[in-house]
């Protein structure tokens, strides 16, 4: 959980200015946690590792640190605080982190920008609840398109996720499990990202993950609202949103995902067992 929130921090900081360091190189310049991984995510898998084993880390007193202190910082108290920042050196195309704890100002700035954004969040999903949809398109890795009514009579899982989200990808193997569990008969799962099909195409020789993906959908993303990953959504076959969760750790998450497809299924194995049970009335003359 700890790792899963201070990784949150990394992304979502917004006080924390580009900096310079007198023991960084002068080409050295500031870049995104984001653009680090995707640099990452281009390399072969054997010199993105060597990469990310040879990249040098800091203290903002100069010092070099090692994985023991990292892990270290996990556990103290007021990890919270610390957020790491990554250099690049435009020169000799390599990586440095540096390890910077957040003033009072950075952290109250960071804090009231998640509040902000939290709040937002939890209303979106208000909003998105009940929502009946009138239209839905999804083009996937293979160019198949899938409408509501190509999926006509399923229960849709919609998960909201891009590669660089350490969150979804630690979730995906129990999403895997579940898609298993409840099988394809009734339930149509996808996966949607606003990453490129190309890095998308590279992420899965790495990570297995079942769902039907559909790439390149920021419209998507912006047309529900979604401001935190993973976030998961839960369409009936009357295509209303029955399900949109709630912004929290991942503790829980999976099993409160398949509780909620597991009653939506119950219900609508009810609703056709009475339909048919009712069945046509013989008319007497």
């Amino acid at each position: 959980m700890r790792q899963t929130l201070l990784w949150a921090l990394l992304i979502i900081s917004t006080a924390a200015i580009a900096q310079d360091y007198p023991f960084l190189s002068a080409s050295s310049k500031r870049t995104s946690m984001t653009e680090y991984a995707d640099h990452l995510n281009a390399l072969p898998k054997h010199v993105r590792d060597s990469l990310i084993n040879n990249t040098m880390s800091f203290k903002e007193n100069g010092k070099r640190y090692n994985k023991a202190y990292s892990d270290s910082i996990f556990k103290a108290k007021d990890f919270y605080r610390y957020t790491t920042r990554v250099y690049k050196d435009t020169v000799t195309n390599t990586f440095a982190y540096v390890l910077h704890w957040r003033t009072d100002e950075e952290f109250e700035a960071d804090g009231k920008a998640f509040q902000k954004s939290s709040e937002e969040d939890e209303e979106n999903r208000k909003k998105l609840m009940g929502l009946k949809l009138d239209e839905l398109t999804l083009t996937d890795m293979d160019s198949n398109i899938h409408t509501l009514e190509s999926l006509a009579g399923k229960v849709i899982v919609i998960d909201f996720w891009f590669i660089n989200c350490s969150a979804c990808i630690q979730e995906m193997p129990e999403l895997n499990k579940m898609r298993e569990k409840f099988g394809t008969d009734n339930v149509a799962w996808f996966g949607i990202t606003f990453d490129k099909k190309e890095k998308v195409t590279k992420f899965l020789e790495k990570v297995k993950f079942d769902f039907t993906l559909i790439p390149e959908s920021q419209h998507l993303v912006d047309r529900f609202g979604i401001k935190f990953f993973p976030t998961t959504l839960i369409i009936d076959p009357d295509h209303e949103i029955v399900y949109t969760g709630k912004l929290g750790g991942m503790s829980g998450r999976a099993d409160e995902i398949s509780k909620a497809l597991k009653k939506v299924i119950k219900k609508e194995k009810k609703r056709k067992k009475v339909s048919v049970t009712a069945g046509p009335v013989e008319r007497v003359e």
